[in-house]
């Protein structure tokens, strides 16, 4: 490995959870940008109270898995209705004031849901936050090292344009999940090349879908891509953790383990326990966690209430690409890529950096990729957006020595029990796919086609959750070969 511009930070680890916003986990912590406990949208934002319009105050008691349906809806439409409630998006008609959360979870109730009229009880799960208490591996990491309460989305969408920014600083005109079986992959220049092109190594470490898989001039480098189990574990015990390390969660249940991903309507805990045991793998070295550098954040916003009205100033399309792209859905939606998503939950964990640190600078998903090109003297930014992105360098230079007093282990909330037999039709491992894991199924497995031409059909692709991550694993296997070895530095 050659020497490193700045020494104190040898290895990011970027873990990407799901959909959730900062007020939804962190509203009702003391010290941040967070609630006042009096936040609340009407039913229908463009009428007047009355018994027919109520208001739904924020709460914070909200449930660990949504009792009813997918959750909240989180698409570009879905957005824009909960910005400003109307689909046309924040204009000057309809100004954001993020008065449309509860409206737009109404009727996704409706009409994803097929809850006819659902109940004041069910709508306010929308507008429903987490305790500290009730999450408390996630609020121990930010007790002990750097909070952000100003960290943005890229896109006010949905997963996948989010995490293709995350990867590339453009999601390639796209704002809607999506696959594409004529070109299945994306030829664009992400930052683990440029990780690779600075002689530094890179892995990603996945569960079951990886979107990493999806960029065609790094998808075959597969001693790069690796199972989080066992491969994590034994590379930080064997010193053998990259410079850039990207963390999938589980996003399908399994019978062998549940989804902690976090997206609605998985339960929460079972994601907050996901947290630590990452934290904890990190510090069970401390050769590698001395020079290591942990983010925590989330993809978007899940359709949860946030009360902090998106930057739609000084925001740079990426590449000059608007949704549709050439060769998109007819009904793809119209988006100019020059507004952000909703506020997201970030921690920067290092022991680098000052405990109990609230940092409000407006940072955004392409603050880690300019971050990473400043401190690893990357030679290019990738696009405008990670080229105008705030970086946080800063926060690594604030002490003297590396920290003595980090945590070794994050307090838990105890895991839900699962007391089905792994063939009951009610075991969460037999759920059917909601909309985000069909899309990626079926990236997959246009991703992978070309290995398969005599099928499945689509009509024949799996219907149940566990029957889908054991396909995408397959599928994976089969088209590039298998993972990286633990314990084995990638090549560079």
């Amino acid at each position: 490995m050659p020497p490193l511009p700045q020494n104190r930070i040898e290895h990011f680890v970027v873990l990407m959870l799901e959909n959730r916003t900062f007020d939804h986990i962190f509203g009702f912590r003391t010290g941040v940008n967070g609630l006042k406990g009096t936040e609340s949208n009407f039913l229908d934002p463009s009428q007047p109270a009355s018994a027919s319009n109520p208001s739904f105050v924020v709460t914070n008691t909200a449930p660990y898995a949504v009792p009813i349906g997918g959750g909240p809806g989180h698409l570009l439409p879905d957005t824009n209705v909960q910005l400003c409630g109307d689909t046309s998006g924040p204009n000057a008609q309809f100004p954001a004031k993020n008065n449309g959360f509860v409206k737009s979870y109404a009727n996704d109730l409706k009409s994803w849901d097929h809850v006819p009229n659902p109940t004041p009880d069910q709508i306010r799960v929308v507008m429903q936050c987490f305790a500290p208490s009730s999450l408390p591996s996630m609020n121990d990491l930010a007790d002990a090292f750097v909070l952000c309460d100003n960290w943005f989305a890229e896109v006010p969408g949905p997963t996948h344009p989010n995490r293709l920014y995350m990867h590339a600083a453009t999601s390639f005109g796209y704002a809607h999940n999506l696959f594409r079986p004529k070109a299945p992959t994306f030829p664009g220049i992400t930052i683990y090349k440029h990780v690779e092109d600075a002689g530094l190594t890179w892995a990603t470490y996945e569960h079951d879908y990886n979107e990493v898989s999806e960029f065609s001039q790094i998808n075959r480098e597969r001693a790069k891509f690796k199972k989080f189990n066992p491969s994590f574990a034994a590379d930080v015990k064997a010193g053998m953790l990259p410079n850039y390390s990207f963390i999938l969660p589980r996003f399908m249940n399994q019978t062998t383990a549940l989804a902690n991903s976090e997206h609605a309507p998985e339960d929460m805990r079972v994601g907050d326990n996901f947290i630590a045991d990452v934290y904890e793998t990190l510090q069970s070295n401390p050769n590698v966690w001395n020079k290591s550098a942990l983010i925590v954040t989330y993809d978007e916003h899940g359709g949860w209430y946030d009360h902090v009205i998106p930057p739609s100033q000084g925001i740079p399309n990426p590449d000059g690409l608007n949704s549709p792209p050439p060769g998109d859905k007819p009904d793809a939606p119209h988006f100019a890529f020059d507004r952000l998503g909703l506020r997201v939950p970030a921690i920067i964990a290092s022991p680098w950096v000052k405990a109990g640190t609230v940092d409000s600078t407006a940072y955004r998903h392409t603050s880690v990729l300019a971050t990473v090109k400043k401190m690893f003297g990357l030679k290019d930014f990738l696009t405008k957006r990670d080229t105008t992105a705030i970086t946080f360098e800063g926060l690594f230079t604030q002490l003297g020595t590396a920290r003595t007093d980090t945590p070794r282990t994050l307090k838990r909330v105890p895991l839900p029990k699962i007391s089905l037999a792994p063939t009951d039709p009610a075991h969460p491992a037999n759920r059917a796919l909601d909309e985000t894991q069909k899309a990626a199924l079926l990236r997959v497995y246009y991703l992978t086609q070309s290995s398969h031409p005599k099928g499945p059909s689509i009509d024949q692709l799996p219907k149940t959750q566990n029957e889908a991550a054991q396909f995408i694993q397959q599928r994976y296997k089969e088209h590039f070969g298998p993972h990286g070895e633990p314990g084995v530095l990638p090549s560079r």
